[in-house]
């Protein structure tokens, strides 16, 4: 997933006189101009009495540069502006990913949904209406998760609970497009679980109601021969193939492991779906006095599903590697699920399995199987004895070499495609949307038809695209894999470009405004729009370099080719000088987030 550009990237532009920390011996800061620069070679030092560049030139100094800074942010976030990557800069990616562990999420997007609700509620009855026609709507839902997204400072949670939500999937597709509520329970219950520990993260998705009604294992009774009643298999089924060992067992480098013959080994089969399926029985809303009953109101989504022990199946269940549940005498569900999830949390495929899908949503499609393996480690162990520790799994991701090694960028098939909400969402964060009122309304109905994509609104459990697809093409004929170009035809690249050009071109409807209730009030201050007040002061005739290495480092992370640059810069040169600054930095954005360079982040 290269282009044909030559980019040499530099992670540390400054170096210091005295950095007992790192040990840093004294250098000269190096600035290079974008380009092909073949045959430059630069000599410094991040030891002191060093004579050859160890770590500074590849990624692994003490502190990044911009550039580094911006595309260190471009992986661990949804976007980032200039004064962002500017601080990141002064500070080391560990610290930075230390100090985000600790930054708290300010906004629920359950509380701020039912918030929207009661002022629609408040509305109705001030004029008389009838409080039975106010329901939460999806509207509410999609616009918390933006004004979330957009306000909140925990950026490395909020990614993280993105790519969650792409492997741990729930949808408005089909059953749940009735109950927002739902989705924004689910949607916070990611975000609390980004930072904590797998096997909790496991326990919550369980017996989340939203995953419940998900996959059909709320309201799962146990089994009646007689009347050929048997447990429902689907979450059984999921929960093994997507959520925690997949389909083949795995060395810890995520490689096969194979039989005799050299065929994989299957980790489960139909008898393990039946034993683990009787194991998710009984379960049903917590607002439920009788077992089998549908939610009885969005309140049912609002707390984790109760175990009715009636309806839980008795009797010993065979698990995975000869593991046996006991048969509970009485009957204890809730003890039975968690030695089922115990059982999955402690196989040994799952560091892998979990470390592949997480390294393809943050870093790149086609992580080596080593940069596997070492994530799988720490998954394994968090180098204190803990297994799971998200915290540990995440850094292990990000501050991996084959993240940060500049080295690595141009060869080939390295990154991943931006997918569409990402490339939605960075837009609007590295360009400062905002509104004059704080207000973030999105129902995103546009977006989503133009380019199949928005927060829990995957076609399937398998998401929007499917870890292995491989577009035809060199990535086929080499075998490697680019998930984010399964949702990637002529329909929604023509989708971006209109859309992108809409929001920088023509300036309106970055966010798709729309009344919270009948009757309410247009006003200006609830539009949103993008903020290109810095952009602006480099639109005067003679600094087109400037913006656009502006661009470069806010969009492309310090990446952008040489030959992207010039048609950029032959475009925006020609347009006519008088009163047109708007028009040429508008145009430079626009072109800027359509080439490849930005498509694809390296």
């Amino acid at each position: 997933m290269k282009n044909n550009s030559t980019t040499i990237c530099l992670l540390v532009a400054a170096t210091y006189l005295f950095y007992p920390k790192f040990g840093m011996a004294q250098g000269i800061p190096v600035t290079f101009g974008n380009g092909e620069m073949n045959g430059v070679t630069v000599t410094t030092s991040s030891s002191q009495g060093g004579t050859n560049g160890n770590s500074t030139i590849n990624g692994q100094g003490a502190l990044p540069n911009m550039a580094a800074a911006s595309r260190f942010l471009g992986q661990a976030t949804l976007g980032a502006d200039y004064e962002s990557i500017a601080a990141m800069s002064q500070m080391s990616f560990n610290q930075w990913i230390d100090t985000q562990f600790t930054t708290a999420q300010t906004l629920r997007i359950l509380d701020h949904t039912l918030l929207l609700t009661t002022m629609s509620l408040d509305s109705t009855l001030t004029y008389g209406g009838n409080p039975e026609d106010v329901y939460p709507s999806m509207f509410y839902w999609q616009s918390a998760w933006w004004q979330y997204t957009m306000a909140s400072p925990d950026v490395l949670r909020s990614r993280i609970a993105l790519a969650l939500s792409e492997i741990f999937v729930v949808s408005e597709i089909i059953q749940l497009r009735d109950y927002p509520l739902a989705l924004a329970n689910y949607y916070d219950m990611l975000l609390d679980n980004s930072f904590g520990n797998f096997r909790d993260l496991l326990h919550n998705v369980t017996f989340s109601p939203a995953m419940g009604l998900y996959l059909t294992h709320v309201n799962n009774p146990k089994s009646l021969p007689a009347i050929n009643r048997f447990p429902d298999e689907n979450y059984a089924r999921e929960a093994m193939q997507l959520f925690t060992i997949g389909l083949y067992k795995l060395n810890q480098d995520g490689t096969l492991i194979l039989d005799s013959l050299g065929n994989p080994i299957q980790t489960y089969t139909n008898s393990d779906i039946a034993q683990f399926a009787k194991v998710f029985t009984g379960m049903t809303y917590s607002t439920n006095y009788i077992f089998g009953q549908g939610p009885m109101s969005d309140v049912s989504f609002l707390s984790p599903m109760t175990m009715f022990n009636a309806w839980h199946e008795s009797g010993s269940k065979t698990l995975l590697n000869g593991f046996v549940v006991p048969n509970r005498v009485p009957v204890n569900g809730v003890a039975d699920v968690e030695d089922a999830l115990d059982n999955l949390f402690n196989h040994p495929n799952v560091g892998p399995f979990i470390a592949y899908k997480l390294i393809q949503r943050l870093v790149k499609s086609n992580p080596s199987h080593e940069y596997i393996g070492r994530v799988a480690a720490a998954f394994n162990n968090n180098g204190y004895g803990t297994r799971g520790d998200m915290k540990a799994v995440i850094k292990a991701i990000l501050l991996d070499t084959e993240a940060r090694d500049c080295a690595l960028i141009n060869e080939p098939f390295q990154g991943m495609l931006r997918e569409p909400l990402v490339r939605y969402a960075h837009a609007c964060r590295a360009f400062n949307a905002a509104s004059p009122s704080g207000i973030y309304r999105n129902q995103m109905e546009d977006f989503y038809t133009d380019l199949f994509q928005r927060a829990l609104g995957s076609p399937s459990v398998f998401n929007f695209f499917q870890p292995w697809y491989q577009p035809n093409g060199p990535i086929d004929a080499a075998d490697k894999v680019a998930p984010e170009f399964q949702i990637t035809n002529s329909l929604t690249i023509l989708g971006y470009a209109n859309n992108l050009h809409q929001w920088i071109m023509q300036n309106w409807g970055l966010m798709q405004y729309g009344e919270i209730y009948s009757g309410e009030p247009y006003s200006e201050s609830k539009d949103t729009y993008l903020d290109l007040s810095d952009e602006m002061l480099l639109g005067d005739v003679g600094k087109e370099n400037q913006l656009i290495e502006r661009l470069n480092l806010l969009l492309c992370h310090g990446n952008m080719s040489q030959s992207t640059h010039t048609i950029i810069y032959n475009a925006i040169r020609d347009i006519p000088t008088t009163g047109q600054a708007d028009t040429k930095v508008r145009m430079a954005i626009y072109l800027t987030m359509i080439s490849p360079d930005y498509l694809i982040i390296r």
